[in-house]
């Protein structure tokens, strides 16, 4: 069988979620013995880098070169399915091209533009909407990566639950695990972080909720007096389109008598992040809405406790009892949190134990494997 994968967003050279998820797929599938049976192709804009390039002799890259910024999916992959289709597609972003096999997949990571249009710009919502709503009227196979989102889609779009299927996202073990003390001191100092630190790491919009996390800082700096927040990520989202909620974020730090023990890095170099998280005092994912919510995992394969929104995803994926959950609305709530777990050594011990042996659950090459199924089996 020939298995046509669109590798575009894999291939991007600044990842974030979405892309991190097409690129550990792919690589994962290229490791299972079971995938040598078919012949792949890779789809993609450009020459494909960061060991996409490289694989089994059944892995081709196929280049559609598209001199425009936009619509390289819905032109130029549309116009490839029209001449050579393969007997699969698999698009892990999102949307499918406007021509595609009968035997589709996709990913649909989440419906948040659905839930909190607020949080996106007007042309991503319309965007997401309309594509979400072709694939669901398409017949096509959807992946999703919580039972969260599962439900989501069949709510919000009407989607036959049983074309649905979930394969939750996976951990790095060989990188993501406790670093050692000269490691995470390096990183720190790299960054140019002075104490201990609350950490949050991912793409920066509103949903993220940061504002949330800033003023439960604010309560918690004076008996913390040495205290730093670190903010790792970039206001760019999809297509390099600016993200919401960035003049919002910088005004509450500006205005924060704290603005002096605020560190926003922008893009985290990969290479630093284990480091990076190893070594905070807590990792917080205070978001509105998440579909899965990688971060927080991340953290706690590196023995740091986590301090999750109790809102839609984040329960199911970390899980009760492996974190301090609050409501994301409520930044006494975090604050308290916080403070509760600053404050007791037994507490901080039992979190690091807990989300070390949950963090085991999640691995990238069981996600390849369940993705593989899906696309093979029909």
């Amino acid at each position: 069988m020939l298995i046509g994968i669109e590798a575009s967003r894999a291939n991007r050279p600044v990842k974030t979620g979405v892309e991190w998820y097409a690129w550990h797929v792919i690589q994962g599938m290229k490791a299972l013995p079971e995938a040598a049976k078919h012949e792949w192709l890779l789809y993609t804009n450009d020459a494909l880098t960061s060991g996409l390039e490289t694989g089994p002799e059944n892995w081709k890259e196929k280049r559609l070169t598209w001199p425009p910024k936009y619509l390289w999916t819905q032109a130029r992959l549309t116009w490839e399915m029209m001449r050579h289709a393969p007997d699969v597609l698999f698009v892990p972003a999102h949307i499918l091209p406007r021509i595609s096999p009968k035997k589709s997949v996709v990913t649909v990571h989440d419906v948040g533009f659905k839930r909190f249009p607020e949080a996106y710009k007007k042309i991503q919502v319309a965007y997401h909407d309309i594509s979400t709503r072709d694939i669901v009227e398409r017949g096509a196979r959807i992946i999703t990566v919580s039972e969260f989102c599962k439900r989501e889609i069949v709510e919000l779009y009407g989607a036959d639950p049983d074309k649905i299927f979930v394969t939750p996202l996976g951990i790095d073990h060989q990188r993501f695990r406790p670093q050692s003390a000269e490691r995470r001191a390096q990183s720190a100092e790299k960054y140019g972080i002075r104490g201990p630190y609350v950490l949050f790491v991912g793409r920066i919009d509103k949903k993220k909720n940061l504002v949330t996390l800033v003023k439960a800082f604010e309560q918690i700096a004076e008996t913390q007096p040495d205290l730093e927040l670190v903010l790792a990520g970039t206001f760019s989202g999809p297509a390099g389109l600016s993200t919401t909620g960035a003049d919002e974020l910088r005004n509450v730090i500006r205005n924060s008598a704290f603005v002096d023990r605020i560190e926003m890095l922008g893009y985290l170099d990969e290479a630093e992040k284990p480091a990076l998280l190893s070594g905070a005092s807590a990792y917080v994912q205070p978001s509105i809405y998440e579909g899965f919510g990688l971060p927080p995992l991340e953290a706690m394969a590196c023995g740091t406790p986590a301090v999750c929104a109790d809102s839609t995803c984040l329960p199911e994926v970390v899980g009760e009892g492996n974190a301090l959950f609050f409501d994301p609305l409520d930044a006494d709530a975090l604050a308290s949190s916080l403070t509760q777990l600053f404050s007791s050594r037994e507490l901080r011990e039992s979190l690091v134990a807990k989300g070390l042996e949950r963090a085991k659950q999640y691995d990238w090459r069981r996600t390849a494997a369940e993705t593989l199924k899906i696309l093979e089996t029909w």
